[in-house]
C-alpha cells in the first residue's frame, strides 16, 4: 500500500518538479541560442562566375573568376569540372581569374562546365554552364598563363587556329591596355603574327594593373575578321615596404611605407624571433598617412642578441576580396652590446644647456647632435640643428650644446647620438614637444 504523504512532503515534491522543468527550459534556451549564433556566423558563400566559354570539335576553353570575401573557402578544394553522364574531367584553380581548356573530348557532345569549392561541408557548386563541342573554323585563345619573373609578370597566350581551307591570309594576335593616368585615350595595341595552328606567344611588355585586352584577328579576302578575344586582369601587387630606420641596444625601429590604395584596409605587424620562438609582436597603425613613412619599432629586446625580424602586411586583395598576408620585410638583426647614456638639461632665459655623457666600450657612437623645430598652427618648422665631436675623458665621452629656443611658442627638441658611417646605429636620447 502506498504511504500517505504529508502536505510538506507534497510541497517539496512540487518544488523539485518545478526546478527540473526550469533547468530543462534553461538548457533548451541556451541550446537554441547557440544554434542561432551558429547560423548567424556561418560565412557567406564565395562568388564565382564563368566569364566566357568556347568550344571546337574536341575542346572546350573557359575563363572563370572566383572571389571569397569571408575567407570561407578551403582553397585546396577549388576546381573547374567538365562532365556529362559518361565523362568527368577536373582541374584545380585558384582564387581570382583563371583560364584554361579541356581537350580530346567527344565531338558534338553536350557537357556541363562547373566551378566547385568547399567551405567545410562538402563541395558546393558555385556556377555552371552547358556547352557543346562543335566543328568550327577560325581561332581561339585557349589560355593565358601568368609567369612571375623577378621584377615583372609575363603572360603566355596559348592560341589555336583551325583553317583547313586556308581562308585566312594571315592571323595576328593584338594586345594592349589603356594608360592609367589617361583613361580616356584609346588603347594602343601591339601586334604579333601567328604562324602555326597551335602556338604559345609570350608577352613581356604589359605594364598595367588594370585589365588588358587580347584579341585574335584573321585577314580574309573580304577584310579583317575577329576570331576571339579576352580581357585579362594582372595579379595584384602590394606596394608596401619597410626598412631599418635605427637600432640600439634594446630596440629596432623601422620606417614603413604604406600602399596608397585605401580600399586595401592594410594592417601591419612586426614580429621578432629567436630561432623559431616568437619573442615579441607589435601591431602597427599607420593611420591616414598612406605612402608617408611611419617610424615604429620593437622595444624591450635584449642587448647583443640576434633576432629574425619579420614585417607582415595583412590586406583585402581587391581581386579575390579575401584577407591575405604578405611578408614585406625579413632579416636577421643583432642589437648593440651594452652602453650607458646620461644627459642633463639646464634652462636659461632663451637657451638650454645640454650635456651628454656616454660610456661606450664598443665605440658605437661618434656623433652627438640635436635638432629643434618651432611649432606654428600645429606644423613643425625647422629652426636649427648642430652636431659635434665628443670630448674624451677616460672611459667617458662628453659634449655640451647651447640650444637657443623660441620665445612664447611651442617647439620640438630632438637629441641623439649616432655612428659616423652606419646611420642605422643611432640612439635617440630625447625627443619631446615643449609647450
Amino acid at each position: 500500500m502506498a504511504q500517505k504523504r504529508t502536505r510538506k512532503e507534497k510541497g517539496e515534491e512540487i518544488n523539485r518538479r518545478f526546478e527540473i522543468i526550469k533547468n530543462l527550459m534553461s538548457s533548451f534556451v541556451v541550446g537554441t541560442a547557440a544554434i542561432v549564433a551558429a547560423v548567424v556566423f556561418i560565412p557567406a558563400s564565395p562568388k564565382a562566375e564563368i566569364i566566357k566559354i568556347e568550344s571546337t570539335i574536341d575542346l572546350v576553353a573557359y575563363q572563370v573568376t572566383v572571389t571569397d570575401e569571408d575567407n570561407a573557402l578551403d582553397l585546396s578544394t577549388l576546381v573547374v569540372t567538365l562532365e556529362n553522364q559518361f565523362e568527368y574531367y577536373e582541374t584545380p584553380i585558384s582564387l581570382g581569374e583563371n583560364s584554361g581548356y579541356f581537350e580530346q573530348l567527344e565531338a558534338n557532345t553536350e557537357y556541363w562546365l562547373n566551378i566547385y569549392g568547399s567551405k567545410g561541408f562538402g563541395q558546393e557548386r558555385l556556377d555552371s554552364r552547358m556547352v557543346r563541342t562543335r566543328a568550327s573554323v577560325g581561332g581561339m585563345i585557349l589560355n593565358v598563363d601568368k609567369v612571375q619573373l623577378d621584377f615583372e609578370t609575363s603572360y603566355v597566350v596559348d592560341v589555336s587556329i583551325n583553317d583547313p581551307d586556308q581562308i585566312y591570309q594571315s592571323v595576328t594576335l593584338y594586345y594592349g591596355y589603356a594608360v592609367e593616368w589617361e583613361p580616356d585615350l584609346p588603347i594602343q595595341y601591339s601586334a604579333v603574327s601567328v604562324s602555326s595552328n597551335r602556338e604559345e606567344i609570350e608577352l613581356f611588355d604589359i605594364y598595367t594593373t588594370e585589365p588588358f585586352h587580347i584579341y585574335l584577328e584573321g585577314m580574309t579576302a573580304d577584310g579583317a575578321e575577329l576570331l576571339d578575344d579576352i580581357w585579362v586582369t594582372p595579379p595584384f601587387e602590394l606596394y608596401s615596404s619597410m626598412y631599418v630606420e635605427r637600432m640600439n641596444d634594446d630596440a629596432v625601429y623601422f620606417s614603413i611605407y604604406g600602399d596608397m590604395q585605401p580600399e586595401l584596409e592594410i594592417a601591419y605587424q612586426l614580429n621578432a624571433y629567436i630561432g623559431n620562438i616568437l619573442i615579441k609582436s607589435v601591431d602597427v597603425d599607420i593611420g591616414e598617412n598612406d605612402y608617408h613613412d611611419i617610424v615604429t619599432g620593437i622595444t624591450g629586446l635584449s642587448s647583443g642578441k640576434t633576432y629574425r625580424i619579420e614585417g607582415i602586411a595583412t590586406y583585402k586583395n581587391p581581386i579575390t576580396l579575401r584577407r591575405e598576408s604578405s611578408v614585406i620585410y625579413e632579416e636577421e638583426i643583432t642589437t648593440l652590446e651594452d652602453y650607458n647614456i646620461s644627459y642633463s638639461v639646464t634652462p636659461y632665459d632663451d637657451y638650454l644647456e645640454i650635456t651628454i655623457t656616454l660610456r661606450d666600450p664598443n665605440h658605437y657612437f661618434q656623433v652627438p647632435s640635436y635638432e629643434i623645430y618651432e611649432i606654428i598652427d600645429g606644423q613643425e618648422m625647422w629652426l636649427n640643428s648642430e652636431s659635434s665631436d665628443f670630448i674624451l675623458n677616460g672611459d667617458e665621452k662628453t659634449v655640451t650644446f647651447n640650444v637657443y629656443i623660441p620665445v612664447d611658442t611651442s617647439y620640438r627638441l630632438s637629441i641623439e647620438v649616432q655612428n659616423q658611417t652606419d646611420f642605422t646605429i643611432r640612439h635617440v636620447i630625447y625627443d619631446e614637444i615643449i609647450e
